[in-house]
């Protein structure tokens, strides 16, 4: 059985809200930092091999909840693309992710 591969995209505010969480942590700790860069791309990977596994968050927008950090990657599949719209900090209001929709 051949599994289907799927590309993953980052929205420009997805962008935005990694590289201002990265910013946080590293003015603190760089290995804080790091593992936070680690802990995201596993998830992005983690997202690839099974982005269905994950639940709905809203509408056909799923969620992948961040190991050791409290965040959520916010994404929707369109054919064989991942489209990551937010990473996003889980004391933050949703209604500003949910726009993003």
């Amino acid at each position: 059985m051949k599994t289907k591969t799927y590309s993953l995209e980052l929205s420009d505010e997805a962008e935005v809200d990694f590289d201002k969480s990265y910013e946080f942590y590293s003015e603190d700790s760089i290995k804080v930092a790091d593992t936070f860069f680690k802990q995201i791309n596993l998830g992005f990977e983690n997202i690839k091999q099974n982005p269905k596994s994950f639940p709905i968050a809203h509408n056909d927008v799923r969620k992948y909840v961040v190991k050791k950090f409290p965040f959520v990657i916010y994404y929707r599949i369109v054919h064989a693309v991942i489209q990551v719209i937010a990473i996003f900090h889980t004391s933050r209001n949703p209604e500003i992710w949910n726009e993003r929709t």
